[in-house]
């Protein structure tokens, strides 16, 4: 076998669903190689102001059709349609502009990722400034919006200059941690796109889950403790995202609540979710 050759070969992935999960089969030439995703457990807890404990007990997350998109991308390092469209013409605190129009449009409801799930990695200025990046939300054929410019240590980064080069994070998509809430009574669907009517107010809003692997495991943990600043009732289900920009999608996994959260300004709301690898 052509060692070379098969180092520069696309790989090819397939997702094969199942009852509490998925696995995803990733091809190159004559290699194959399986992640089994899920089963997921999200536990969830309420923390009064007074300090007692309400255990709202462990449910089951579903990985969404478009999330199953996104893992694909991943795992098979999909390149954008139409090149990079380096440099940039025009940059904003949540959007880049690129040269000319290379992308293909996202439409979550058909739907079309296009750059959505990807990051965007700028430097700053000059060659001994950490560079910054973003979370892609949306894109047209030429703009990309993005949640905000991150730095590397999950900081608010500095607006990148208009004309800089970038790279598009192909194979390294955005983390999966951003984890959002919903009152929504509806059941999880596959075919959900985004959370419906997400909260965003009271201190409920979508926020950046903190992560957390042992070596050596086959699970890690997101987890986000919340601090209510007012009332919200009946908290039905969770929802992760690859971006911080609220009301957007795409949900990548979606989770009803094993009880409804009721919650109080003082209370804590603590959600945990453990993904399962192997």
């Amino acid at each position: 076998m052509n060692f070379l050759r098969l180092i520069g070969s696309r790989p090819r992935s397939v997702i094969e669903p199942l009852g509490d999960g998925a696995i995803l089969h990733t091809y190159r030439r004559h290699l194959h190689e399986s992640l089994r995703m899920g089963p997921n457990e999200v536990h969830a807890i309420i923390i009064h102001a007074d300090g007692s404990v309400t255990d709202l007990g462990v449910s089951h997350n579903l990985l969404t059709n478009i999330g199953k998109d996104v893992f694909a991308n991943m795992q098979g390092g999909a390149i954008p349609a139409g090149g990079a469209g380096s440099p940039l013409t025009a940059v904003g605190a949540t959007s880049a502009t690129a040269t000319g129009t290379p992308w293909t449009a996202s439409n979550l409801a058909t739907p079309q990722l296009g750059l959505v799930g990807l990051r965007i990695y700028v430097p700053v200025t000059g060659i001994t400034t950490a560079p910054v990046y973003g979370n892609i939300v949306s894109n047209t054929t030429s703009v990309a919006t993005i949640d905000q410019w991150w730095t590397a240590a999950d900081g608010v980064g500095t607006t990148p200059a208009s004309t800089n080069a970038f790279i598009l994070g192909a194979g390294g998509p955005a983390s999966i941690r951003f984890m959002a809430l919903t009152t929504d009574a509806a059941a999880a669907s596959a075919s959900d796109t985004v959370l419906a009517t997400e909260i965003t107010t009271n201190g409920g809003g979508r926020a950046l889950a903190a992560y957390a692997h042992t070596y050596g495991t086959g699970t890690y943990t997101l987890q986000k403790t919340f601090t209510i600043t007012g009332t919200l009732t009946a908290i039905h289900k969770m929802g992760l995202y690859p971006h911080l920009g609220a009301s957007t999608g795409p949900v990548v996994f979606e989770s009803v609540l094993n009880a409804d959260a009721t919650v109080v300004n003082g209370d804590s709301l603590q959600v945990t979710d453990t993904v399962t690898l192997s």
